[in-house]
């Protein structure tokens, strides 16, 4: 097996860094890996230009060793490169949620073994406003928190920088909406919102049941609205999400649709918006699910895993 490894240096909890390296040593000294390649990035756009410049069979895999901005990358890499080779993830980042997910391992033998015994799936990816993601679009109060949360506090405190800034942001609470109009491919609707996630996966944010009923390859994304709420409701409902039993609250709406867009009903307002945890610009978004799959290492034996999809070999 031939391998590249494309790490960012400076994300997340270090520690998992130095794992790439002592798998990627474990692989080669017992003849499992034949050959590897490390690129580090140095700054936005590394991690797409070494996967968007691979070649079909150049490799049999790429690990992606990282948070969620540089997994989303190399997704985007792949994608443009159109190569088809496998990609396995490494999440050295502050949230990580794709990865955790996916129930993929972070210590050297986990993601030796993983290597070694696993599946490569075809997933479905989404693409906002022309870029690729593989977990969430979303908008609202936890996209606000991730914008203002310093990359010096996430890199030393990882998910803790989170919810200090949650904490700090709920410390002075505020029901604030912005009323936005949604396009599916079976109706339109106009919510007052306070946050949004359109997800691939069920995971987003740190709350593992946001999206119940997501799979990564029935062609469809699911939709997470919630609307204002009274202040009292906030950890009753938060505590729904967490344990996917929110889809029927009158607090939300929630729907799968295969292509979504969402407006601005009043044109002077504005939301924060992220694209697998990187700045996704301005509205209006345009969502889809790409016509291309994304192969994926997954783990054999895990059940987690096996959730996630509506077909298991």
């Amino acid at each position: 097996m031939k391998g590249l490894y494309i790490v960012n240096p400076n994300s997340g909890m270090r520690i998992l860094q130095v794992n790439a390296h002592t798998m990627a040593r474990n692989m080669l000294r017992n003849g499992k890996l034949t050959e590897c390649r490390f690129v580090y990035t140095q700054k936005g756009g590394d991690g797409f230009d070494a996967a968007a410049a691979l070649k079909p069979g150049e490799y049999d895999f790429v690990l992606a060793a990282g948070g969620d901005g540089t997994v989303s990358e190399v997704v985007n890499g792949l994608m443009t490169s159109g190569c088809g080779i496998p990609l396995l993830i490494l999440g050295a980042g502050t949230t990580n949620d794709f990865s955790t997910v996916l129930d993929l391992g972070t210590g050297p033998l986990a993601l030796e073994r993983l290597a070694t015994d696993y599946y490569v799936r075809e997933v479905d990816v989404g693409i906002c406003n022309g870029r690729y993601f593989t977990n969430v679009t979303a908008g609202g109060m936890l996209t606000e928190i991730a914008h203002s949360t310093s990359p010096e506090l996430k890199s030393v405190y990882g998910k803790m920088a989170y919810y200090a800034e949650g904490m700090r942001e709920l410390g002075s609470f505020k029901l604030t909406s912005t009323r936005l109009r949604y396009i599916s491919d079976k109706e339109t609707i106009e919510e007052d919102t306070f946050l949004f996630a359109v997800a691939n996966s069920t995971q987003s944010g740190g709350f593992s049941r946001i999206a119940p009923l997501a799979k990564l390859d029935d062609g469809k994304i699911d939709v997470c609205i919630l609307k204002p709420f009274a202040p009292a409701e906030m950890i009753p409902l938060f505590n729904k999400i967490q344990t996917g039993m929110h889809p029927t609250d009158r607090n939300v709406k929630y729907f799968q649709t295969k292509k979504l867009r969402i407006e601005l009903c009043n044109e002077e307002d504005s939301v924060a918006v992220d694209c697998d945890g990187e700045n996704a610009g301005s509205m209006p978004l345009e969502i889809s699910v790409a016509p291309e799959k994304l192969k994926l290492i997954v783990p054999r034996h895990s059940t987690k895993a096996k959730k996630l999809f509506t077909e298991w070999p």
